[in-house]
């Protein structure tokens, strides 16, 4: 069975749920370095929540015109517009997305994750030599070394390289909360770069 997201409320971004009428009352589910998730509504059956987002890289992740897209990406229902201003200055972008859920030990997207995410890492170690850009020559890697990739994660691999470069963002493929999952299994790239 899919737990839910566990409640994670450290430090990591240390602002307050800025008030909106959209938030005021929901259920903070998580935090991260720039993200504060709240608990959504159902809606036709699927779990929604919202990220109030204080980087611009992951705004963009979520609401550019050439974001990716596809089986591995969030599915994005809707970009709700800004509420006040975080701690490191940007503003708070409040996003509606699907809920997305923890690996878990075992199964076929927790597998494919520890492969990308030790892949990665592996790489990282390989062009560590290149400092700042070591993590785009890493996800560069990934996508065209042979590694056994079913197509869809390929493409996705290859759509996050192309999103990486084009906004100048890093890619984060080692951290456990940047890859998730939906209920039915699929591995989704839930929060996979940042920004320099």
């Amino acid at each position: 069975m899919v737990q839910p997201m566990e409640t994670n409320c450290g430090t990591i971004i240390a602002d307050p749920v800025p008030d909106h009428p959209l938030l005021n009352g929901r259920q903070e589910i998580g935090r991260g370095e720039n993200t504060i998730v709240l608990d959504g509504d159902v809606v036709d059956g699927q779990e929604r929540v919202f990220k109030v987002l204080s980087s611009p890289t992951d705004y963009a992740y979520y609401t550019a015109p050439d974001r990716p897209t596809g089986h591995h990406f969030p599915v994005v229902y809707a970009d709700h517009g800004t509420a006040g201003r975080s701690s490191r200055g940007f503003p708070f972008h409040i996003v509606e997305v699907e809920k997305l859920y923890p690996l878990p030990g075992g199964g076929d997207a927790a597998d494919v994750a520890t492969k990308i995410s030790t892949s990665y890492f592996d790489a990282c170690l390989m062009w560590r030599n290149l400092a700042q850009d070591m993590g785009r020559i890493a996800l560069h890697h990934l996508v065209v070394t042979p590694m056994g990739w079913t197509d869809t994660v390929k493409d996705s691999l290859k759509a996050l390289e192309d999103f990486s470069s084009e906004y100048g963002a890093l890619p984060d493929l080692i951290k456990a909360d940047n890859l998730m999952m939906r209920k039915d299994g699929t591995l989704v790239f839930s929060d996979p770069v940042f920004m320099e």
